[in-house]
């Protein structure tokens, strides 16, 4: 491959949303997991997205890019220091300190400012027109423009507020320190409440559920789907029932009952067959296509006895 080809394709990693975006999504993560390594799938749930797709990657990458977030483990992350700092920053100037320093650690921006140094906001069309003659990959050139742009906006905004009261971080606030002063409140949750159940800073259901039992010394619950008993202490009421308080009646088959999913499980499909034949799959771990491949193998050779037989 000659010099000319390798320049065409040129396509060095740059954040896929700004500063300002990244510090909204950081937030998310913080607030509930504080800086305990996390599950990059989970992670990017937190952050909206429905599993660990392609472009939920690229986001995480984004917060790695600007130093918020870090590898910790295989297949697992964690928040900075560097986001814990501008998250729960003691005043106004740490955090502007850090903020700072996030919006010039990516190598592409740094690579820009350089280039439109004395320019505090360089022209949209510059900035274009200089990616395209290094080279850049054009499907991601605009991308890559426009968070450098926003990034260095939201800098010109910390700068503006250096002398007098900053409103810049209200939004980021909003989203993660502001768990600071609005922590989570635990127990108190009566028999309808969507519940949550926190255990040793994780989170332990994937989504809220609905409580359908209380001891009677209301030191237990028990969640929709499950026999299993929760700590109230370690509960918290994600939505409060807005109707009546009388018990509302789940139904289970004793079946059911006796397949409820074990700590750790999750019900990955339920179906009915046809008849009285259903059938549910709890999962407990990663299931993928190479889990999936082995299942669909193991369900062939059983079909295969049962023929023969």
């Amino acid at each position: 491959m000659s010099d000319a080809t390798a320049k065409a394709i040129r396509s060095p990693s740059y954040p896929s949303m700004s500063l300002r975006d990244a510090l909204h999504a950081i937030g998310k993560i913080e607030s509930v997991y504080r800086s305990i390594p996390i599950d990059r799938e989970t992670a990017a749930k937190l952050i909206g997205y429905s599993s660990l797709s392609g472009p939920a990657a690229k986001a995480l990458a984004a917060l790695a890019a600007y130093g918020l977030f870090d590898r910790a483990g295989k297949g697992e992350a964690r928040v900075t220091p560097r986001a814990i700092a501008i998250l729960h920053a003691g005043n106004e100037d740490e955090r502007r300190m850090h903020l700072l320093e996030a919006a010039s650690e990516p190598p592409l921006f740094s690579e820009l400012r350089d280039r439109f140094s004395g320019i505090a906001i360089p022209p949209e069309s510059g900035v274009i027109t200089y990616l395209n003659r290094q080279g850049f990959n054009p499907n991601a050139v605009r991308p890559a423009a426009n968070a450098f742009l926003e990034t260095m906006r939201f800098v010109e905004e910390l700068k503006a507020n250096e002398s007098h009261g900053s409103k810049v971080t209200d939004d980021i606030e909003s989203s993660g320190s502001k768990a600071a002063s609005n922590e989570a409140t635990f127990g108190g949750a009566v028999i309808g409440d969507l519940v949550q159940w926190e255990s040793q800073g994780v989170l332990q259901f994937p989504k809220p559920l609905r409580v359908r039992f209380v001891s009677d010394d209301g030191e237990w619950i028990v969640v929709e789907g499950s026999q299993t008993g929760v700590p109230m202490s370690e509960v918290i009421v994600e939505s409060k029932t807005p109707i009546q308080r009388t018990a509302p009646t789940f139904h289970f088959s004793q079946e059911e009952e006796s397949l409820g999913p074990a700590q750790g499980e999750v019900e990955w499909i339920r179906s009915r067959l046809g008849g009285d034949t259903n059938v549910r799959l709890l999962v407990k771990g990663d299931m993928g296509p190479k889990e999936i491949g082995k299942l669909i193998r193991l369900l062939e050779a059983q079909k295969l006895v049962l023929e023969e037989d």
